[in-house]
């Protein structure tokens, strides 16, 4: 018994969840690739200006992407962490529009 609770305990702290700030910065990019999808060019200017807006380096994005991949139970929760995020600037960013057409 004790060995199996240790084994549980080993497997909770061992979880894997990529940083806040990696949330982020996927979102960002995430939502840079959606809005310039038609021009790759500048999607691919935006994201790298997002990597340095957030102090990354396109190596670095990789070693954190990489780390994540390797823990697939993590994957669906910061699929939605990443989409919460994005649904949040999403709807910030309709309150700013509408709030400069009314005026």
């Amino acid at each position: 018994m004790v060995a199996i609770l240790a084994f549980l305990a080993g497997c909770q702290a061992s979880r894997y969840e990529p940083e806040p700030e990696f949330v982020d910065l996927y979102a960002d990019l995430k939502l840079v690739s959606t809005a310039l999808h038609d021009d790759l060019e500048r999607a691919g200017e935006m994201r790298r200006a997002v990597l340095a807006r957030h102090g990354m380096t396109p190596a670095e994005f990789h070693e954190h992407y990489t780390r994540l991949t390797a823990h697939p139970e993590a994957w669906r929760s910061f699929q939605e962490r990443v989409i919460a995020r994005m649904d949040a600037f999403q709807d910030n960013r309709k309150d700013t529009t509408h709030g400069r057409e009314r005026d």
